[in-house]
């Protein structure tokens, strides 16, 4: 039961810092500064669950994903450490990650309709680092309890994801970018620590069943 608790915990804490719900919030005011209140709820409501969809069919693929290709968890452990140091460095620079959407996109999504769908839900929302953190966690999981949490942690993330744009532009204004960044900055050191771990966690294993050390 506490080994249950603490993969749940530790499923919803890496999710949430590495989808960052701050990270599209700049996006998704300029995207939608001249639409109504009730436009930017439809927007922002769409583009969760878009993300959040794009999560689960992963967690409930993830397994036969690596099956198919012969992947072993490992070898997801130590890629997804490898995206999440990428992540944390660029957020460690305030700079965007371009695992994320690029300015290209950006430009181009607002002059389109379904910008909520891409680049706001995909790849903004749920990027490849996300993608690639769910079908870990599914890898990990040991039994149906803990690969219960991912999907409660993937919906989690998209309850709390919801209110942060809706919220956009008053925490934006009080903010400010410095503040903004500062924020950002602090979430890229967590990234890149989460991506440490994994990438030792993933090798430490692969060492192990090599009898290295032992």
């Amino acid at each position: 039961m506490q080994d249950d608790l603490a993969f749940a915990v530790i499923a919803f804490t890496s999710l949430l810092v590495v989808y960052n719900p701050l990270s599209a919030m700049p996006m998704f005011v300029s995207l939608t500064a001249d639409d109504s209140p009730r436009q930017r709820f439809a927007t922002a409501s769409l583009g969760v669950l878009t993300s959040v969809v794009v999560m689960v069919v992963f967690t409930f693929a993830g397994f036969a994903i690596l099956r198919f290709f012969g992947i072993t968890t490992e070898a997801f452990q130590i890629t997804a450490g490898v995206i999440f140091f990428g992540i944390g460095s660029d957020m460690l620079s305030a700079r965007r990650s371009r695992v994320k959407t690029t300015r290209r996109e950006q430009d181009e999504a607002a002059g389109r309709e379904g910008l909520a769908i891409i680049p706001l839900g995909l790849p903004t929302l749920a990027g490849p680092g996300t993608i690639v953190t769910v079908i870990t966690l599914a890898g990990q999981a040991v039994n149906p309890v803990q690969l219960a949490s991912v999907y409660a942690a993937a919906l989690l993330v998209g309850a709390v994801t919801l209110p942060c744009l809706m919220l956009a532009p008053a925490l934006l204004g009080a903010l400010g970018r410095t503040g903004l960044n500062v924020v950002t900055r602090l979430m890229g050191l967590l990234v890149m620590v989460v991506g440490v771990q994994l990438a030792i966690n993933g090798v430490s294993t692969v060492v192990a069943s090599w009898g290295i050390g032992g």
